[in-house]
């Protein structure tokens, strides 16, 4: 008995379709789908740089970069305008021949004023054995410096002049004239050497005298 029912095949891979799954599946597609890939990848990385840029710009617009707010101590100078001193030295003075003086050692007191940078004035006194009880000189002056700061390095070397009187129990005015050289150690201490050469009235009392001491600034 013959049955009715009728099988219909139908072929699904005709050419065209065929020719479509290849072109859709090929290396030509693939390649094609990973220029896309990657393509959509460097906009995602550009976009999220321009959006990181964009930010750090707004967060550095709302805050100013300034160097303002550090505050720079300025160095003290080693040398002020106006300076007080105290000196203490030592000293030697030599005589002419036939002086009543003598040569001897001693030391003595000098107080100085600076009342600017560069010149001031200053009163001092010195005692020294020399061939009789003690001689005493006293005398001012006038001082001219010129500081010189290196750093921490910091000298000063001057010249001075004035007038005074020495005696031994006869009494003699003087002149004197001289220089000498500071060395600040620290802004309140310093290291001095000087020399001067002292006229007096009875010319054969003239003398040459050297200095060492520490000077103290206030």
């Amino acid at each position: 008995m013959e049955s009715g029912i009728k099988v219909v095949r139908f072929n699904l891979y005709t050419p065209q379709l065929i020719s479509y799954l290849s072109a859709a599946c090929g290396p030509q597609a693939r390649l094609q789908t990973k220029q896309t890939k990657d393509q959509t990848l460097m906009k995602t990385i550009a976009l999220t740089l321009i959006a990181g840029i964009a930010a750090a710009s707004s967060a550095f617009a709302g805050h100013e970069i300034s160097h303002k707010d550090k505050v720079v101590t300025p160095m003290e100078p080693c040398f002020k305008d106006q300076e007080l001193q105290l000196d203490v030295f030592g000293s030697y003075t030599a005589t002419r021949n036939g002086s009543s003086h003598g040569d001897g050692f001693g030391g003595g007191l000098g107080v100085n004023y600076f009342f600017m940078k560069y010149v001031g004035v200053g009163v001092d006194g010195n005692i020294y054995d020399g061939d009789a009880n003690g001689v005493w000189d006293f005398s001012a002056r006038v001082i001219v410096r010129y500081p010189i700061e290196m750093g921490s390095f910091c000298i000063a070397p001057y010249a001075f002049g004035g007038g005074g009187l020495v005696t031994d129990g006869g009494t003699d005015g003087t002149l004197h004239a001289g220089g000498g050289l500071e060395w600040r150690a620290t802004h309140t201490i310093g290291i001095f050497g000087e020399g001067r050469y002292t006229w007096a009235d009875t010319s054969s009392n003239d003398n040459a005298q050297a200095r060492v001491g520490v000077r103290f600034v206030f």
